[in-house]
C-alpha cells in the first residue's frame, strides 16, 4: 500500500473580506476572502489567539498568509492563515432605520460537515441574490450546527422557515427564484 502525501506550499494573499466565522467562546476559525483572482475560504489556525476581532469587519482589507494543501482524496485546495494583518478596516455603515430593514434571511450552515460540502454556498447565494435584483433585501446568515450533519450541506430559508439539504450549487439560482422573485 502506498502512501499518499498531500502538496503543501505557502501562500500570500490581499483582498477584501466577505465573511467571518466565529466561535461560541470568541475565536476566529474561518474567513472568506475575495480578490481580484478569487475567492478564498481559510482556516485561521488556532495559535492566532490575538485577533482584533472587533476590527475584522466584512468589507475590511487583509493581507493573510499561511500555508496551502492540496487535498488529492478531496480534490480541493484548503488554506490555513497563520498571519492576519489588517490593511485597512471596513468603511463604517450608516445605520438603518427599521422600515428598511429586510426580514428575509438564509441561514447558511457552517458546522463541519456542511463547510466541507458545500463552502462556497454564501459566495453563490450573494451572486445569485444580486443578478435576481434582490441582493439588498436579503440577508445571508452564518450558522453553527443545524444539526443535519448527514444531509450537509444545509440552509434555511426566512421568514417560512424553510430548509434544504444536500443542497448543491445547480439549485441555488431555484430556491433564490422561488422564494424571492417578485
Amino acid at each position: 500500500m502506498v502512501a499518499v502525501q498531500p502538496l503543501i506550499s505557502g501562500f500570500e494573499v490581499v483582498g477584501k473580506l466577505e465573511n467571518i466565522l466565529v466561535s461560541s467562546k470568541g475565536r476566529v476559525k474561518h474567513l472568506d476572502l475575495s480578490t481580484a483572482e478569487g475567492d478564498y475560504s481559510i482556516e485561521v489556525a488556532k495559535s492566532l489567539t490575538t485577533l482584533p476581532i472587533k476590527e475584522l469587519q466584512p468589507g475590511c482589507r487583509l493581507k493573510i498568509a499561511g500555508m496551502k494543501k492540496y487535498e488529492i482524496h478531496q480534490d480541493q485546495l484548503k488554506y490555513k492563515a497563520y498571519s492576519i494583518e489588517l490593511i485597512t478596516p471596513a468603511h463604517p455603515v450608516a445605520p438603518t432605520t427599521k422600515a428598511s430593514k429586510s426580514t428575509a434571511q438564509i441561514l447558511v450552515c457552517q458546522g463541519s460537515s456542511c463547510r466541507k460540502q458545500g463552502s462556497n454556498a454564501c459566495r453563490l447565494l450573494r451572486s445569485e441574490l444580486n443578478a435576481q435584483g434582490v441582493g439588498d433585501q436579503v440577508d445571508i446568515k452564518i450558522t453553527g450546527c443545524l444539526k443535519q450533519c448527514k444531509q450537509a450541506p444545509n440552509l434555511i430559508v426566512m421568514p417560512g422557515r424553510n430548509r434544504y439539504s444536500r443542497v448543491r450549487s445547480a439549485q441555488i439560482p431555484n430556491i433564490v427564484k422561488r422564494h424571492f422573485s417578485n
